[in-house]
């Protein structure tokens, strides 16, 4: 029974190769595209879900930042009834592990609390996750450091010293884990117990804002509730500390906004964009950008399928009107057509399946960690995608299995059936729509591009470039000054190093806050970033002083001093260099002796804000310029001297490439929309491939008496050219403004932007007009040059 029904259906599709080939590349791409999209958003979506108590799992941080201390969370058990377990979490730049005589330089280093396990599980290796973080010396390594460290050896119980800004001291390794997955946003290879004397030390400091604060309560709440309860602890223990003239409640509606903020573990990747997250922040535009064109290509597809399988399946009357005369009852013919859209359908989404796997592969290792994963990983999504197929084939196989099946024999056998003419505008409508989709995309993709070489190149208010910068948080020359003068020193007589400068605070994407009030007057106060330098650090990093000087040792000495930047020198407003300001801990009669040009910090969806220097020799980094072409050498110079002062390895990077990865965002996004831009352009491309091949087989005899009556083959390229034309005109009338209300809605979120040019527009409506006409007349003119003889003598 199956195969008298799969050999004929076989037969067919050999008979009609080329609409085969194209239904199933089509659909197949299609389901391969949405696939991928759809593992990428739900990576995105599911943040921190592997998580067992995720949904009883808060963060607690505040507006701006996403930091909280220990006193917060010590409180906070102690006041809020359910809160089970409590860990701190605080974050490392940069840390040296030392074993066996072997230094390892790891940034995704965190100390913790000794409740980590009981608020976060993991897969253990090796060790116990009951006690492993129990002893004030335990140290949990991932699979992949452990591996690194210490070879296929065990690595449990052994020791091994860990560097960190805070402290040097000797751990042992208590449990190895599982490699965290993709989307983790606590992304560590070492953990350590956050050393007891330091704990001790920030304890009752509510304004230590040390690390990431999470706690877990006893049942699963709404954030709203807890938020709730949280405010009002909060507010509650400063009411009482510092008064108010105001009743509890009236003054807990004035503070509230400014408590610290609740939030769900798995809502921080989407929701939360403050300073010093813990990873990169997801974007929901992004995702839903993606999920749309995840539709609209497998839309597209589908669209292709239904309209060239409804356009093959009119040829076939007379094959309908013969079966009927040789006994086929119209029950046999609807399930022909039905099990042969359905066949097709499901060999395409088989191929797509296979497509999406090898594509994973490709982008896993091309370093998109979203898709280092496998179909097999994700069983809902193979079984939706084969209901989609299913649903697709039963759609396309409509058309046939009940309207061509409803004609009598004899009327179609004496040909008073007119294949195509009913759903001929359907069928244009449609090519219309595919056209519109892929040429929007491909406008905004234009604009992506744009906008992401706009951050890469834009002048920044700096030199980022030959730049690079030397971690010394760890204290690896020594805490006595004079090391670090005698390595400056040495590192300037090499020929290629050209600056060297001491700060503190990372120049890349977050500077610390803090408050600068404004001394007499009206006390003006500014919330301000800032960064402690020296005073070599403005020509090393090569920032332009528009106004005042730079700082001066032997004019400066030790006075107060600051450089301000262009936004916080217009706050200010007048008499900039006569005022004088207190920023408690970094200075309390500070005076501006210069003005820098406004400089980018942060990718630039943030505006640039008020920001300070402070004349500070605390040199947790050195800022190294270099000049000339034989970088490598270079540093293998500073190498040789930095050993001559220290055992430590030169931890560094080039200062252009670590602020690059502020975009990576947009890099991401701009290949990906790139990538399915193009599988777009091509699914619409080979669905009118198969439009025009459809038109030429019903027109064949048509063009022959043409030509019969002196038609040349120009004129009949002409006359298939111009519909066409017609098609892809009106798609570029609706694509044109679909594309710049696109375009405008996603740049209206980045503070500097690329502007909206006439020229994306051009390109992709040449691009699209050209691309037509050249497979109208590839396709067309092996029918045009046709002897008329060959297409008029046979039906």
């Amino acid at each position: 029974m199956i195969k008298a029904n799969l050999l004929p259906i076989l037969r067919s599709f050999k008979k009609n190769k080329g609409y085969t080939a194209i239904n199933i590349a089509g659909l197949a791409i299609g389901f391969a595209s949405a696939i991928l999209i759809a593992i990428y958003v739900n990576q995105e979506f599911t943040y921190d879900k592997h998580f067992k108590d995720h949904e009883r799992t808060y963060r607690i941080g505040h507006s701006t930042f996403a930091l909280a201390s220990v006193a917060q969370l010590s409180y906070l058990e102690q006041n809020m009834a359910g809160v089970e377990a409590w860990v701190n979490v605080m974050p490392n730049p940069s840390s040296t592990l030392k074993y066996n005589g072997r230094g390892f330089i790891e940034e995704n280093t965190f100390f913790a609390t000794k409740d980590y396990l009981k608020v976060f599980d993991h897969k253990f290796v090796l060790g116990n996750p009951n006690t492993a973080l129990d002893d004030i010396s335990g140290l949990i390594l991932t699979e992949s450091m452990a591996n690194k460290m210490f070879g296929n050896a065990n690595p449990l119980g052994e020791l091994v010293e860990v560097a960190t800004q805070m402290s040097i001291e000797n751990y042992q390794v208590t449990g190895v884990v599982e490699d965290l997955p993709p989307n983790s946003t606590l992304k560590f290879n070492v953990m350590a117990r956050l050393p007891q004397s330091f704990e001790d030390q920030v304890k009752d400091n509510f304004s230590y804002t040390t690390g990431y604060s999470y706690f877990k309560t006893e049942t699963a709440l709404p954030v709203a509730a807890v938020q709730a309860q949280t405010d009002e602890i909060f507010a509650k223990r400063n009411y009482d500390l510092y008064g108010s003239e105001e009743d509890f409640e009236t003054y807990l509606e004035q503070v509230r906004a400014y408590q610290p903020v609740i939030m769900n573990i798995t809502d921080v990747h989407l929701e939360s964009n403050v300073q010093f997250e813990a990873s990169n922040p997801g974007n929901k535009s992004y995702l839903y950008i993606f999920l749309g064109i995840a539709i609209f290509i497998l839309v597209l597809a589908a669209i292709n399928y239904v309209n060239l399988a409804t356009a093959q399946a009119s040829k076939r009357a007379k094959e309908v009107g013969v079966r009927k005369v040789l006994g086929s009852v119209r029950s046999q013919l609807i399930s022909r057509f039905l099990t042969e859209s359905v066949v097709l359908a499901l060999s395409a989404v088989i191929i797509g399946l296979g497509l999406a796997e090898g594509a994973l592969q490709l982008m896993s290792a091309a370093g998109f960690p979203n898709f280092d994963v496998s179909i097999i990983d994700y069983p809902n999504l193979i079984v939706i995608t084969l209901g989609v197929a299913l649903v697709t084939g039963l759609g396309a196989g409509i058309y046939p299995a009940l309207v061509l099946t409803s004609f009598k024999p004899a009327s179609v056998l004496k040909g008073d059936y007119r294949s195509g003419e009913g759903s001929k505008f359907f069928r244009n409508s449609l090519v219309v729509f595919q056209f519109v989709v892929s040429l929007s995309l491909a406008i905004f993709s234009v604009f992506v591009y744009q906008q992401l070489n706009y951050g890469l190149t834009k002048e920044l208010g700096f030199e980022k470039e030959g730049v690079i910068v030397v971690d010394n948080s760890k204290s690896q020359l020594g805490t006595e000054d004079e090391n670090v003068n005698a390595f400056k020193n040495e590192v300037l007589k090499i020929p290629a190093v050209k600056n060297f400068s001491g700060s503190h605070y990372s120049m890349i994407g977050n500077l610390p806050l803090s408050s600068v009030v404004e001394i007499g007057g009206e006390e003006a106060s500014y919330r301000v970033q800032y960064k402690y330098t020296d005073a070599e650090f403005v020509p090393a990093m090569g920032f332009k002083i528009i106004e005042g000087r730079d700082f001066d040792e032997a004019i400066d000495g030790d006075a107060e001093v600051i450089i301000v930047n262009e936004t916080f020198a217009k706050m200010i407003g007048d008499g900039l260099y006569e005022k004088r300001f207190n920023a408690g801990n970094n200075g309390t009669d500070l005076q501006i002796v210069g003005v820098v040009e406004d400089f980018h910090y942060a990718d630039f969806s943030k505006a640039i804000g008020p920001t300070v220097f402070f004349k500070r020799d605390y040199a947790s980094q050195f800022n190294i310029r270099l000049e000339g072409k034989e970088l490598g050498q270079t540093i293998k110079e500073i190498e040789a001297r930095y050993a001559q002062f220290t055992s430590e390895p030169l931890d560094f990077y080039f200062f252009d490439q670590r602020f690059n990865t502020l975009f990576n965002g947009e890099k991401q996004m701009s290949q990906i929309i790139t990538i399915f831009t193009g599988l777009s352009l091509f699914v619409a491309l080979l669905g009118l491939i198969g439009l025009i091949s459809y038109k030429l087989d019903q027109r064949i005899k048509e063009i022959g008496v043409r030509k019969v009556l002196g038609a040349s083959v120009m004129q009949i390229l002409k006359l298939f050219s111009t519909e066409m034309v017609k098609l892809i005109g009106i798609a570029l009338l609706i694509t044109v403004p679909l594309g710049f209300y696109m375009t405008d809605l996603w740049l209206n979120g980045f503070a500097y932007q690329v502007e909206i040019g006439v020229m994306p527009f051009v390109v992709v409506a040449s691009f699209g007009l050209s691309i037509t006409l050249l497979i109208v007349l590839l396709r067309t003119l092996k029918t045009a040059r046709m002897n008329p003889v060959e297409s008029l003598r046979s039906e």
